[in-house]
C-alpha cells in the first residue's frame, strides 16, 4: 500500500499519540484507539453520537476528542451529543492559538485541565462559547496564565453577576445555573472561575477537602497552572496575587492519609483516587489527585516563601461573611428554631469578619434573651426549677442599687443533708436569712433531695446552670459576679461545686463543710474562702480544713497569679461560728470572674463537664479525673499538661487574640496547630447553647489531638 510522505508523517504522529492504535484502525474511518472503542461500547444507544463527534473533528483535534471520550464518566457516554463535544473541542483549540501562553501549555495539562467541559458532576452546560467571548477580552492582553487568572477572578463575577450565597439551590451548580440565580456556593463559584480560565486556555482545576482537620466544614477553591500549580479562592482575589487565601492555615493542617481530612484536586483523566463530593458521598466517578502535601508544612516550595497564613478579607470573602450574617437573620426569623439546628446549617461554617461576628453574637444573644423572657419567666416567678421529677424551690432578696454592669448573685446553700425532710426544710428557712450583702441578689435554694450529698449530685450542675442563665436575663445579673456559699452540708456542696463549675463563679465561700477528698486544682481563677471552727472535730472538719488551707497556700505560692484565698480557722468555735464566717462575703465581693483567664487549670471532679472557660472536650470524651492545664499569650496557646484527654477544643474570640493572624497551639514544646481559625456562626451557637452566658460565647474554635497516652 502506497502512502504519501505527508500521510506517513501524520500517521506516525497519530501512532505516537495513541500507541495502542493498530494499522487497521488507522486505515479505516475508525481512527481512534482501543480505549475509545471500549468507551463507545459502554455508550450503548448513544454510540452513534460519539462516533459522529470523533469523525467530525479535524485531525489536529482528534487527540483531544479521543481523550474526552476515553475518560468521560459513563453518564456522559450515555447522554452527550456530537455538537456539544465538537463545539467544546473546537473552541478550546482556538483559544490555545490566540493567547500568548498557549504554545507553552504542556499537552497533558491542555487535555486534562483546559479541554474538559466539566469539573465535577455539575450539569453539562455548553458554557465555553459564552465564556470565550466574555473572557478573552479580559485575558488576551495578559502575558502569563497567572496574570490572566488573577484578572479574571477580579472581574468575571461582576460581569456574570454571581455572588456567594447559602441560598443557592444546590452546591454543585453549573455556570449557567449560578448565573440564572446570581448565587453560588464555594464549589459553584470555583466552577465558574475554572471554566472562565479554561475558556482562555489557562489550565484550571477544582481543589477541596471534604472536612477541615479542625472539623469546621468543607471547602472548594481553584488551582491554575503557570509553570507550576498555584491556588486562589474563587470570587475572593487577593491584591497580593495567587497563593493567598483565608483557608491557608486550615489547609496547612490537612491530613494526607485521612480520606475526610485530605486535600484533593479534581481530574478528568481516570485515576484510582476519587474526588469526594460532600453532596453525593456515594458517587466515585470524579477522578482526583491527593495534593495534601502541597498545602501542609511538608510542602515548602523553594521558589517562593510559603504564605504567611494571615487572613486577608477581599471583597469576595467579605461578601460571603455578609451573606452568612443575612442567612442567620433569616433563620432566626423563621420560628421555631434551635441553636443546634442553626449550627448545622451551611452558612454557620462560613468565616466571618470581625464586625460580622460581633453582629452575629448580638443577634444570637438578643434572641436568647427574648426566648428566656418568653419561655422561662414563669419558672422564676414561681421560684421553682425542675429537672425531670426533681424540683428545686428557691427564695431570693435584692439588696442595694443595681450597678451599671448588672447585679451580683449570691447562691447560698443550706445545711442538713442526710436527714428527714423537715430538718432540711428548717435549714433552708435559716439559710434564707443567714447572710446579707451590700449589693446583689441573695438567693437560697432548697435542695431537691434529702441525701447526705444533696448539693453535689449530678442534677445540681444542671439546675444551677439553668438558674444562673435565667437570672442573667430576667434579673439582669452580671455573669462576672456570681458567687456560691454554703454552711455545713452546704459547705460540702461548695467544696465540690466550686471547682466542678469553676468557670461559673467569681468566688466561693465554704463554711463548716467537708471536702470528701475533692481536688482544688480547678480553683485557679476562683477566689475561695475557707472557714471552719477550730473545735469542729466531727468528720475531722477542723483538721481537713487546715490541710486544705495549706494546699491553697502552696498552690498560690507556685502560681502567684491564681488561687486567691481566704482561710480562717476560728479558735474556740465548734460547728457554729456565731456568724463570724460572714466576713467572707465582703472579701469575695472584691473579686470578679475573668471569663477568659490567661491560664486555665481544668481538673474534672465528680460530674464531668464538656467545657471550662475557653477549653472544651467533645461530650463523648468527658472523663472524671482528667486534667488539662493551658495558658495563652498573644497569638500562642500552650498546653502544659494533659491527662486522659484525647481531643482538646480551644475556643477563641477577638478579646483573646487577633483572629485574622495565625494562632499557634503547642504541647510539650511541639506545635499541634498553626493557622487562622475562622470566626463562625456555628461556634457562636455551640458555645451559647446550653450555657446562656454572653461572656463565655466564643466565635472560633481549634481542635487538637493530644499524643496517645496522655
Amino acid at each position: 500500500m502506497a502512502v504519501t510522505l505527508r500521510k506517513a508523517v501524520a500517521l506516525v504522529a497519530l501512532l505516537i499519540a495513541f500507541p495502542v492504535a493498530t494499522w487497521a484502525d488507522v486505515q479505516t474511518d475508525k481512527w481512534w484507539p482501543a480505549e475509545v472503542e471500549q468507551a463507545l461500547a459502554r455508550a450503548k444507544n448513544n454510540r452513534a453520537e460519539l462516533e459522529k463527534a470523533l469523525v467530525a473533528v479535524p485531525r489536529d483535534q482528534r487527540k483531544g476528542m479521543a481523550f474526552l471520550i476515553a475518560n468521560m464518566p459513563d453518564s456522559d457516554l450515555l447522554s452527550l451529543k456530537a455538537d456539544f463535544l465538537v463545539s467544546n473541542t473546537e473552541l478550546a483549540y482556538r483559544a490555545r492559538k490566540e493567547v500568548a501562553w498557549g504554545k507553552n501549555i504542556p499537552e497533558e495539562l491542555f487535555l486534562n485541565d483546559v479541554l474538559p467541559y466539566a469539573n465535577l458532576d455539575e450539569k453539562r452546560d455548553a458554557w465555553r462559547k459564552e465564556f470565550y467571548y466574555l473572557c478573552m477580552p479580559i485575558a488576551k492582553s495578559c502575558k502569563t496564565p497567572a496574570e490572566a487568572a488573577h484578572k479574571l477572578n477580579s472581574e468575571i463575577f461582576k460581569k456574570v453577576n454571581v455572588r456567594y450565597s447559602t441560598e443557592r439551590k444546590s452546591p454543585n451548580q453549573s455556570p449557567k445555573e449560578s448565573m440564572a440565580q446570581g448565587k453560588a456556593s464555594c464549589t459553584g463559584l470555583s466552577i465558574v472561575l475554572s471554566d472562565a480560565c479554561r475558556a482562555v486556555c489557562i489550565p484550571a482545576r477544582l481543589v477541596g477537602t471534604p472536612l477541615w482537620a479542625n472539623k469546621r466544614g468543607n471547602h472548594t477553591w481553584v488551582e491554575i497552572w503557570d509553570k507550576e500549580w498555584h491556588f486562589t479562592g474563587a470570587c475572593e482575589p487577593d491584591p497580593a496575587g495567587l497563593n493567598r487565601g483565608w483557608f491557608v492555615g486550615e489547609a496547612a493542617q490537612a491530613k494526607k492519609d485521612s480520606f475526610e481530612h485530605a486535600i484533593y484536586a479534581a481530574s478528568f483523566k481516570k485515576s484510582k483516587v476519587h474526588f469526594p463530593l460532600v453532596w453525593a458521598r456515594d458517587k466515585r466517578d470524579v477522578p482526583a489527585e491527593n495534593v495534601t502535601d502541597r498545602y501542609t508544612k511538608k510542602a515548602n516550595p523553594a521558589k517562593e516563601p510559603p504564605p504567611s497564613g494571615a487572613r486577608v478579607w477581599g471583597e469576595g470573602e467579605k461578601g460571603k461573611s455578609s451573606a452568612a450574617l443575612k442567612a442567620l437573620q433569616t433563620a432566626l426569623a423563621a420560628k421555631p428554631y434551635s441553636l443546634g439546628e442553626i449550627a448545622a446549617k451551611e452558612f454557620a461554617g462560613i468565616p466571618l469578619t470581625k464586625s460580622d461576628a460581633a453582629a452575629a453574637r448580638e443577634l444570637l444573644w438578643n434572641v436568647q434573651v427574648a426566648t428566656i423572657r418568653k419561655d422561662r419567666a414563669a419558672e422564676v416567678k414561681s421560684r421553682k426549677l425542675k429537672d425531670g421529677e426533681l424540683e428545686m424551690p428557691f427564695d431570693y432578696r435584692t439588696f442595694g442599687e443595681k450597678p451599671a454592669g448588672g447585679r451580683s448573685l449570691w447562691i447560698s446553700l443550706h445545711g442538713g443533708g442526710g436527714a428527714p425532710k423537715k430538718v432540711n426544710d428548717a435549714q433552708w428557712e435559716n439559710q434564707k436569712k443567714l447572710y446579707t450583702v451590700k449589693e446583689g441578689i441573695y438567693l437560697a435554694p432548697r435542695a431537691p433531695t434529702n441525701t447526705w450529698n444533696l448539693w453535689h449530685q449530678d442534677h445540681i450542675d444542671r439546675l444551677f446552670g439553668r438558674l444562673i442563665e435565667d437570672l442573667i436575663v430576667l434579673e439582669d445579673v452580671n455573669p462576672e459576679r456570681v458567687y456560691v456559699l454554703g454552711y455545713s452540708a452546704g459547705g460540702d456542696g461548695v467544696y465540690q461545686m466550686a471547682p466542678r463549675m469553676a468557670d461559673y463563679w467569681a468566688g466561693a465561700a465554704m463554711m463548716a463543710g467537708h471536702p470528701n477528698g475533692v481536688s482544688l486544682l480547678s480553683l485557679r481563677n476562683v477566689a475561695f474562702a475557707l472557714q471552719v471552727g477550730a473545735n469542729d472535730s466531727a468528720y475531722n472538719r477542723n483538721k481537713v480544713g487546715r490541710e486544705y488551707g495549706e494546699q491553697l497556700d502552696k498552690l498560690h505560692k507556685d502560681d502567684p497569679g491564681g488561687y486567691q484565698h481566704f482561710v480562717k480557722i476560728h479558735e474556740g468555735k465548734g460547728h457554729w461560728m456565731d456568724l463570724e464566717d460572714r466576713a467572707a462575703l465582703p472579701w469575695l465581693a472584691k473579686f470578679n470572674r475573668n471569663s477568659i483567664p490567661e491560664r486555665v487549670v481544668w481538673k474534672q471532679t465528680g460530674v464531668p463537664h464538656d467545657r471550662s472557660y475557653w477549653l472544651a472536650v467533645p461530650t463523648s470524651q468527658m472523663k472524671p479525673d482528667s486534667l488539662v492545664i493551658a495558658k495563652r499569650a498573644g497569638q500562642t496557646i500552650e498546653i502544659t499538661a494533659a491527662e486522659k484527654v484525647a481531643t482538646l477544643l480551644i475556643r477563641l474570640d477577638d478579646r483573646m487574640a487577633d483572629l485574622d493572624q495565625p494562632i499557634t497551639v503547642t504541647y510539650a514544646g511541639k506545635p499541634l496547630f498553626t493557622g487562622t481559625p475562622a470566626r463562625t456562626i456555628g461556634v457562636l451557637c455551640k458555645t451559647l447553647n446550653g450555657r446562656g452566658d454572653p461572656n463565655l460565647t466564643f466565635n472560633a474554635e481549634v481542635s487538637v489531638e493530644l499524643p496517645p497516652g496522655k
